[in-house]
């Protein structure tokens, strides 16, 4: 199946679904992940793949016992742990649909040493980044045959580098190209404006593009800012983590002022860590993937949100999101 603009059907690792059946989806999360370099560690931090496997089958058992149906796993390919059959295996042990990406991280702390390695070596890396994303989304990731259902771009804060900007054009073109959304990475709190814009000025599809991690910005004039564009939705894709838990009354007050159809929820978790252990400390002992439904979800409530309203942002929105509607 070729992803064809106006196509009702959205790519998971297994193939593609019916867009209404996508369900309660988490749009942002991680099943494995890690950082580049860590298996410069693995000598003392080795890859156990049986029990990576097994603590993945566990969150993902803790999820469908909420209600969760889908999740997007948005590990780019510059980062450890995209493992395409490893997340085939994974959806269909626990019977989640789970959606892969394509896209790479920002410069800062992806690949972006080695693509601008070829660069200095006098390769177009605009036109082979290009060539990656639309490669994996028509043929596959590697031999995988795994085909991914998404594209993932990332900038620093608050200025977009070159090389962020090359990615996004790519991107965009992509996704202009196959249909395929887009989600970005803010990584901190007063650049979403600027993406909207640089997608404009490419020629993207706003309906297909969630800007993300809403949640690094408490200021609801930074959200308000973003939404004054027409089609762009937020992503509250790091709920429940250490990146500014005071976001939540933002959420809210964003439904309470009619913007539900232009909000998703997430995040952002990670369930394998490679690379040495750590402790990220109390500030994220609620930091877990049932956390919307057992914290945030009574919490809107008591705040007046509606079931329905909930449904929008859980179901609605990502199925309108893949299809541009």
């Amino acid at each position: 199946m070729n992803h064809l603009k106006g196509n009702d059907q959205i790519m998971t690792v297994l193939g593609p679904i019916p867009a209404n059946n996508l369900g309660v989806t988490l749009v942002h999360e991680h099943l494995v992940l890690g950082f580049p370099g860590w298996f410069a560690d693995e000598t003392v931090a080795p890859y156990d793949g049986t029990a990576i496997e097994a603590k993945c089958l566990e969150v993902l058992k803790d999820i469908k016992s909420v209600g969760v149906q889908s999740i997007i796993d948005t590990t780019p390919c510059d980062m450890g742990g995209r493992d395409a059959n490893l997340l085939k295996r994974l959806s269909e042990k626990s019977g989640i649909h789970i959606i892969a990406v394509t896209g790479l991280y920002y410069e800062k702390s992806g690949g972006a040493p080695y693509y601008k390695w070829l660069q200095f070596a006098h390769r177009d890396i605009e036109k082979d980044i290009y060539e990656l994303f639309k490669t994996e989304i028509t043929t596959g990731i590697g031999k995988t045959g795994v085909r991914p259902g998404l594209i993932k771009v990332a900038t620093d804060d608050p200025v977009i580098t070159e090389y962020e900007q090359l990615i996004i054009r790519a991107a965009v073109k992509v996704s202009n190209e196959t249909g395929l959304p887009i989600m970005t990475h803010c990584q901190g709190d007063t650049v979403g404006p600027a993406q909207e814009d640089l997608f404009l000025q490419l020629g993207a599809n706003p309906k297909k593009i969630v800007i993300g991690h809403q949640n690094n910005s408490a200021d609801i004039h930074y959200h308000l800012t973003q939404l004054e564009k027409p089609g762009f939705f937020l992503g509250f894709d790091r709920t429940g983590s250490i990146e500014g838990p005071e976001a939540e009354e933002s959420l809210i007050e964003l439904i309470t002022k009619g913007y539900t159809n232009r909000l998703m929820i997430s995040h952002d978790f990670t369930g394998v860590w490679l690379g040495r252990p750590f402790d990220l400390g109390p500030e994220a002992a609620e930091w877990y993937p049932t956390y919307i439904h057992k914290k945030l979800i009574p919490k809107m409530k008591a705040a007046g949100v509606t079931d329905a309203q909930i449904r929008t942002i859980l179901v609605d929105n990502p199925r309108r999101f893949f299809i541009g509607e």
